[in-house]
């Protein structure tokens, strides 16, 4: 049943927990929504600018996603509106 032989026989969309499609998790959406929303407020009320920690030029890490070594520092300044 779990044999690599088996499972290339199986549909990739067989088995998902949150789904597929139009009705895939309610949940989804709203989030991905709300996290749109919050980094546009972060961008109209700061100014993101790279301090004294940033590394230049940024090394990347390729594991399952690529990814910045030691994550990326940077220094939030309050705009002036």
């Amino acid at each position: 049943r779990f044999t690599a032989e088996r499972r290339a026989e199986l549909h990739p969309l067989a088995w998902l927990p949150f789904g597929a499609g139009p009705r895939n998790c309610i949940g989804l959406r709203f989030a991905l929504l709300q996290a749109k929303i919050v980094l546009a407020k972060l961008i109209k009320k700061f100014r993101i600018v790279p301090c004294q920690q940033t590394k230049v030029p940024i090394e990347f890490e390729e594991t399952t996603v690529i990814s910045p070594k030691g994550g990326v520092t940077v220094e939030l300044q309050l705009r002036e509106l």
